[in-house]
């Protein structure tokens, strides 16, 4: 039954909520999307679009006020803004969700060709976050007096928003008893010794590109994925740099998007988590056949069940975690160490988002696309996207020598992948719930 007292438009996810209560350091609460137009951004023509797709996207328009307990949306009125990147992209450093941002819990900003675009993990998943992108792109580049029509694939002004697009989807599951059977128990991974919880520390992103015909040819001829091609050359990677012949595996953590289980158009975070692992006994074998290996096991974990188990699990300990009554403070605490705990069972993060697509007429004037996922307590985070035929792999990683990153563009030749790399630094964006409210009274 709908519960008419709560305002839709403060409506976030039950599993989002965990990142409330963590920092830029422990969790990857501020992902990052990078998009190169053909032309300098124009910022008065970005601040317009981003004031219409307001429109369309109302629940967007949310900020965190705290209370003695805990911290919670409300509807911020503010007008939005947008934000000079500085030449480097790593002198100055914004706090999404505080005056930096008008409170807005995600970030519109540019430098030169380049539009960025952030947002706060509590709001949104990377797919419900393109939703936005996309609408903000077709209305800048209208703004702008291009010539692009919506092919209905943008949520723009001529759809209407509904009340369903930020809903909290994981409520579907409430009245559900997955099983966990066949779960993947998980023993103790290879981790990057020394290279995690470091804190606020810089980080680089290496993004690795080639051509997606040429991993399509390679998914064809073994029967594959890309995300299973793609996670274990990063593993075996790992494992040659951090595994010293230890008898455990690589496991990579994988957001699996819970839509194609339970569909809904929501914008919300709507994700479960499953584990990959790379034995040490793969390396051993020819690196077509891990690939082989790690796409069958992969098929055991992406049953309907099973994901519904994990997604209604996780997002019951957040929700619960959200709503006790416990002071701020101590809450705050126990979510760093839920959130920490978590993401460090694991050896490294990977997101896979697929394809960015965009309308035909929209091409000519967007040319690049990319994204990052912080690598926070983790020493690397990958997110794989595609744009326009390029596949992107964008490493975020603390270890500065580049030792991985380099094996992998290596390990990709070896199956007839021809790829480019570039590291850049990386200025991750801060939050805190502390930095949003300090000006807050309870």
């Amino acid at each position: 039954m709908t519960d008419l007292r709560i305002n839709p438009l403060t409506m976030t996810d039950s599993y989002g909520k965990i990142f409330l209560y963590n920092t830029e350091s422990t969790v990857a609460c501020v992902p990052r999307h990078t998009i190169r137009m053909s032309e300098p951004v124009d910022p008065e023509c970005l601040l317009k679009a981003v004031r219409i797709a307001l429109l369309r996207f109302p629940h967007m328009c949310i900020g965190i006020e705290k209370t003695e307990t805990s911290y919670q949306c409300y509807v911020n009125g503010e007008d939005p803004v947008v934000l000079p990147f500085d030449p480097a992209g790593v002198e100055h450093r914004y706090a999404i969700g505080s005056a930096d941002t008008h409170h807005y819990l995600f970030l519109v900003g540019y430098r030169g060709n380049n539009i960025y675009m952030e947002y706060q993990h509590s709001i949104s998943d990377g797919r419900g976050f393109e939703e936005f992108i996309r609408c903000v792109l077709f209305l800048y580049l209208q703004e702008c007096g291009k010539p692009v029509a919506n092919d209905g694939s943008i949520r723009a002004l001529d759809t209407m928003y509904t009340r369903e697009e930020s809903e909290d989807a994981f409520r579907a599951l409430q009245e559900m008893e997955p099983k966990a059977d066949g779960i993947y128990q998980k023993p103790e991974a290879v981790h990057a010794e020394g290279l995690t919880n470091l804190g606020d520390v810089a980080e680089v992103v290496t993004d690795i590109t080639f051509p997606f015909s040429e991993l399509r040819a390679v998914t064809k001829k073994l029967g594959v994925s890309p995300l299973t091609v793609l996670a274990p050359v990063f593993s075996r990677a790992f494992y040659r740099k951090y595994g010293n012949g230890a008898d455990k595996p690589v496991i990579s953590q994988i957001p699996v998007d819970l839509r194609q289980v339970i569909p809904s158009s929501t914008t919300r975070y709507f994700v479960c988590f499953l584990d990959l692992p790379y034995l040490s006994e793969y390396e051993s074998l020819p690196l077509e056949e891990a690939c082989c290996k790690t796409h069958d096991f992969l098929q055991t974990q992406l049953v309907p069940e099973q994901l519904l188990y994990r997604g209604k699990a996780a997002s019951e300990v957040c929700l619960e975690l959200h709503e006790r009554n416990m002071p701020l403070e101590d809450k705050v605490k126990e979510g760093i160490e839920v959130a920490r705990n978590f993401v460090l069972q694991d050896s490294f993060l990977v997101t896979n988002v697929g394809r960015f697509s965009l309308p035909e007429s929209m091409l000519p004037y967007v040319k690049e696309y990319g994204a990052i996922l912080p690598s926070a307590a983790q020493t690397y985070a990958l997110l794989i996207s595609s744009y326009n035929g390029t596949m992107r792999v964008s490493v975020a990683h603390k270890d500065h020598d580049f030792d991985v990153c380099n094996e992998m563009v290596s390990l990709l030749s070896e199956l007839g992948i021809h790829a480019d790399s570039r590291t850049e630094p990386f200025c991750v964006t801060r939050y805190s719930g502390e930095l949003c409210t300090q000006d807050q009274i309870i």
